[in-house]
């Protein structure tokens, strides 16, 4: 099967709610919150495997590039190590922006994924992420 890489349409809104369920073990995502970011899908067949959630943050001067945050990035676990969060991270990174993101400290294949694309640590926020509470690397990519 091909993947597709395609913007996100209203009805994969329920394939990204159950994504997000089943990689993070939680819900804190709804509806609502992916339709207010740009969201894109990867699709093997008919079926959405990931997503990326982003959302820019400052549009850009004439002499400073756009910013952009990822705010979102998951692949069902039976599809990973595929190069599908890759292909996703990818597209996104095609905007020409300086972009910033936060990974949990303990989710090391994340980190080396936003490290092999050109993301550098510039900061850490300690006790970030709840659910477990967890310090949170803020990684930027110029």
């Amino acid at each position: 099967m091909t993947l597709t890489v395609r913007a996100a349409r209203p009805n994969d809104t329920a394939a990204m709610l159950k994504i997000e369920k089943e990689c993070f073990g939680f819900d804190h995502w709804r509806t609502e919150d992916f339709a207010a970011n740009q969201c894109i899908v990867a699709e093997l067949g008919e079926q959405v495997v990931g997503f990326l959630v982003s959302r820019e943050t400052f549009a850009g001067s004439v002499s400073e590039l756009p910013e952009r945050e990822i705010l979102n990035l998951a692949v069902l676990p039976s599809f990973r190590r595929h190069g599908i969060a890759r292909q996703l991270l990818e597209t996104e990174l095609r905007h020409r922006a300086t972009f910033f993101l936060e990974v949990r400290e303990s989710n090391a294949a994340a980190q080396e994924l936003y490290r092999s694309c050109g993301f550098k640590e510039i900061a850490r926020r300690k006790h970030y992420y709840q659910y477990p509470a967890e310090t949170a690397i803020v990684m930027q990519m110029k």
